[in-house]
């Protein structure tokens, strides 16, 4: 009966095997989650917060805040949830946030030592030649680029933005360099050539190398026409996400680029994106998006706060950096507080703008800090 007894060993080390096995595939988030508290909301107390103080905060910003008010907010201290609005899970694009996500793919191209910042575009893209000898991946991600494509607005008015062909060059807006212009169609020429230079979509590279380790979960990413075959991601939109998954991306640059053990994205990428990068006294192009001011408050990508930006928050900490879409789409990041915070939407911007009304809210909050 030995070979019965074998029998019966092997049949159950096997389930116990296939047990262990199932119970690690194919979840990315188990490690990833003792670095973020993901959907487990803690006491605020427990991390240093007065309650009281941040719900004072939040009635703020519910009262600048139209329909959906508070109920995609997701704040994060220490790497723990303290406050989740009502419908943290329900996902949508992020509009311009998505931003964020198109200079994340140009950071981990910089780190496989593909391309350079300062690398001249036209290199990689050919249509650029003629028109565009001279801009570089810095000035997409700076919108210091003076890129503009053909024809006019798709939205039947007067802009010149967001035309038809945003991957057809026209005559640029200004040498790169001189001026400040958020312009989307030069963001999706951006997307457009990191696109070329991965031979994949931004949205299939960015989960393989960063939406996965760090157990974001299932998300999606509109595109804009194709290049070769290959479908190309919108660099200026499209991202769909929940706040809570807003939240982890955060999270992601406050540590610098790391997530648990692993590195993830450079620490120097991130603490270049979020810092300044255009000079305050570089002049807003008087274009269709003049009310946009950037100058001394944008780094690649992220907005952030200087103590000369043309968008500056003077009551809030220095090192403040920013996503920020449209609908009053942000995902904010205090390193001095060690905090992120979310507010998403699909209800329209605050009229005063959102760094008016985020410097206010985070000047509550401020006193909401017992540590």
């Amino acid at each position: 009966m030995t070979w019965v007894r074998l029998l019966i060993f092997s049949f159950l080390f096997l389930l116990v095997s296939c047990g262990r096995v199932s119970q690690r595939s194919p979840d990315n988030t188990t490690k990833a989650d003792k670095e973020f508290e993901y959907g487990k909301k803690m006491p605020p107390a427990s991390q240093g917060i007065d309650e009281k103080q941040m719900l004072k905060a939040l009635e703020y910003l519910e009262s600048k805040s139209f329909q959906d008010g508070i109920n995609e907010v997701v704040i994060v201290r220490n790497g723990k949830v303290i406050f989740e609005g009502d419908s943290v899970k329900s996902k949508h694009n992020i509009y311009s946030c998505s931003k964020v996500f198109t200079s994340s793919v140009l950071g981990l191209l910089i780190m496989e030592q593909r391309v350079n910042l300062d690398d001249k575009v036209s290199q990689y893209d050919t249509s650029l030649l003629e028109l565009y000898p001279d801009v570089t991946f810095r000035h997409f991600a700076t919108m210091t680029s003076g890129y503009s494509a053909k024809g006019r607005s798709r939205w039947n008015d007067e802009n010149e933005d967001w035309s038809h062909s945003p991957y057809t060059p026209e005559s640029p807006h200004f040498k790169p360099g001189t001026h400040f212009e958020y312009w989307d169609e030069a963001q999706m020429m951006y997307g457009k050539i990191l696109t070329s230079i991965l031979g994949m979509t931004m949205k299939d590279y960015l989960t393989r190398k960063v939406t996965d380790p760090i157990g974001l979960g299932e998300w999606s990413w509109g595109t804009e026409q194709s290049w070769n075959g290959t479908e190309i991601n919108n660099g200026c939109t499209g991202v769909v996400v929940n706040a809570l998954q807003l939240a982890r991306f955060g999270q992601l640059y406050l540590n610098k680029g790391t997530w648990g053990e692993n590195s993830v994205l450079t620490r120097e990428w991130c603490e270049s994106a979020i810092s300044n990068q255009v000079d305050s006294e570089t002049p807003v192009f008087q274009g269709d998006r003049k009310n946009v001011k950037g100058s001394g408050s944008y780094g690649f990508n992220w907005w952030v706060n200087s103590t000369d930006g043309l968008s500056k928050m003077p009551d809030a900490p220095l090192n403040v950096a920013y996503m920020s879409g449209l609908n009053h789409n942000v995902c904010c990041i205090i390193p001095e507080w060690n905090m992120v915070i979310v507010r998403m939407g699909d209800d329209g911007n605050p009229p005063e703008g959102k760094h008016v009304v985020w410097n206010d809210f985070l000047k509550i909050m401020e006193s909401a800090l017992l540590e």
